[in-house]
């Protein structure tokens, strides 16, 4: 027969199951329930122990008799009790006996309640409600308490117990350990869920058996872990966890620690839990190196990043954002033959701020988009000025983040900058560096494509740092290739300029320009000229300058 999903008042209707073998007795339960339940029905305990296997997970309560047939209500509990998949339905036993013995039996192999017959409605009806009402609270409670994957508790559990324990212990010092996979993901997509799930399991054990004195632990995260364990006076302990993966999934799995020692029992648990996981993405990139400890620099670093993070919207509105301009000289003219718009920010409270610190925060949160439709817009009013004052004009060129290719329509918002100052195309330089390329490879070449289609002239920074790809050249619309002072650097110290010539003439044989950044002596301008360079940039020629100071430079 069919069931209906609600009951009269709109609740969801609940599945019981009914073992009875008295037919009367089994009409007179269905009956009873029907009103409220979808009743499913057994005739003796092998019915019932089949239904049982193919509802379980939807049964929210067996009624049983005791005495019956073929299998009666002793051994269908523990057929039940056998099978774990069973544990979370509740059994009310029914029965005419009054053995105590019966009783203590079928308490002993796992039934949860008595129903003397013969049956009383109201008892029936409120004894079923009330199971059930405790067995689907105390499921709510054990899926808010515990992890199922690796049995640890759940993250809202963790900080939760934690902060009741750290609140109430009156004396001891502990520290919070936290663990993080950092290419998960990758792994993940690699390997699979299942694979990654067992994983993560086995991790878990290992963690909660390597750790020292662990108080409690909590998985916290997709891939993170903490545990809170009491203080340890030596930080040795920490060898043993440099083979706690070994061996699970991949030799390449990178598994990295952060610590705070010596808990502050007043800071809220998911905070202590955030200054170990800041400790550790101080080693998230670093090889060879798994455990950081969080230190009042790196207290003081957070800190700084979080008023960063509250007050750059306000900054940005109130022009706290300074533009510089450092010129770049011309090597075959011997004039200023453009300019880099580098970003300097001057804060109310903190002062000077570093853009290497602000900048990759930015890039983090995603708000270096907005900064750099700023500093273009900035950029194209001080050509506007130059040309308005009768000062030599020359291209300014923009850095461009890799996020911003996210932005839809992005040439065209470039576009609609320039146009709305009045500055030809020609005069805005846009810059790029590899990384970006490399994140979204077609989606950058397109939108350069239509960035050099619509005029602007497009450079590829940082030449020559790191990781180059020469299909990256190839690949690209570009106009400019910027050497990086990395390889300035390297040319002058050594006094070999092989490498910078070889730059030099692959950009030519690609009709690419080329630009030189971190020049600070004669000796590498004199060179550089020598190797046919097109311009040089660096603190020999200038530094970046104020928009005054510039504007007086190219007068």
């Amino acid at each position: 027969m069919g069931y209906s999903a609600k009951s009269d008042s709109g609740k969801p209707r609940r599945n019981v199951l009914i073992v009875e073998d008295n037919d009367v007795n089994r009409e007179m339960l269905h009956s009873i329930l029907a009103d409220e339940f979808n009743v499913l029905e057994a005739k003796d305990g092998l019915e019932g122990l089949e239904q049982l296997r193919q509802n379980y997970s939807s049964l929210s309560l067996v009624l049983l008799d005791v005495y019956m047939p073929r299998c009666d209500g002793f051994e269908f509990l523990r057929q039940k009790r056998s099978d774990e998949r069973f544990d979370s339905v509740p059994v009310i036993v029914t029965t005419a006996s009054d053995l105590r013995e019966d009783e203590i039996e079928c308490l002993r192999l796992g039934a949860n309640d008595f129903v003397v017959k013969p049956y009383n409605v109201e008892i029936i009806v409120n004894r079923v409600n009330n199971i059930i009402h405790l067995r689907e609270s105390a499921s709510i409670v054990n899926q808010l308490t515990w992890d199922h994957l690796t049995e640890l508790y759940s993250g809202e559990f963790f900080y939760r117990y934690m902060h009741d324990f750290l609140s109430s212990s009156q004396a001891g010092a502990y520290d919070m350990v936290c663990s993080d996979i950092t290419n998960f993901k990758a792994l993940s997509d690699r390997y699979g869920k299942a694979n990654c799930d067992r994983m993560l399991q086995e991790l878990a054990k290992r963690l909660s058996f390597t750790l020292p004195d662990v108080v409690a632990g909590g998985r916290i995260a997709n891939s993170t872990f903490a545990f809170l364990i009491e203080h340890q006076d030596s930080r040795s302990w920490t060898d043993a966890l440099m083979g706690v993966s070994h061996g699970l999934i991949a030799t390449n799995m990178s598994l990295k620690f952060g610590i705070v020692e010596n808990v502050n029992h007043g800071l809220a648990v998911s905070l202590t839990c955030d200054r170990a996981v800041t400790a550790l993405e101080q080693v998230r990139e670093t090889f060879g190196v798994s455990v950081a400890w969080y230190t009042e620099d790196l207290h003081a670093r957070q800190v700084r990043e979080h008023v960063i993070v509250e007050t750059m919207e306000q900054a940005l509105a109130e022009k706290q954002f300074i533009v510089y301009y450092q010129p770049k000289y011309d090597l075959h003219t011997g004039e200023t033959g453009g300019a880099e718009a580098l970003v300097r920010w001057i804060h109310p409270e903190l002062g000077f701020v570093r853009p290497d610190f602000f900048i990759p925060l930015f890039e983090r949160n995603g708000f270096i988009t907005n900064l750099d439709f700023y500093v273009l817009e900035e950029a194209c009013k001080e050509i506007v000025r130059c040309r308005e004052q009768g000062l030599r004009v020359v291209p300014i060129s923009v850095n461009v983040s890799r996020l911003d290719f996210d932005t839809a329509d992005l040439a065209q918002q470039i576009a609609q900058i320039a146009n709305r100052c009045g500055v030809d195309h020609s005069l805005l330089h846009i810059e790029i560096t590899e990384t970006a390329y490399t994140d979204n490879p077609d989606l950058v070449v397109a939108a350069l494509q239509e960035l050099r289609d619509d005029g602007f002239v497009i450079e590829l920074d940082d030449f020559g740092s790191g990781y180059s790809s020469l299909a990256s050249l190839n690949m690209l619309p570009l106009d400019v290739m910027k050497l990086d002072m990395s390889i300035i650097r390297q040319a002058a110290s050594l006094d070999d300029y092989r490498i910078v010539r070889s730059a030099i003439q692959m950009a030519g044989f690609l009709d690419l320009k080329t630009v030189a950044e971190g020049v600070e002596t004669e000796e590498e301008t004199q060179r550089l000229r020598e190797l046919g360079c097109d311009m040089i940039q660096g603190y020999y020629f200038a530094k970046p300058l104020e928009q005054k100071q510039f504007e007086e430079y190219v007068s």
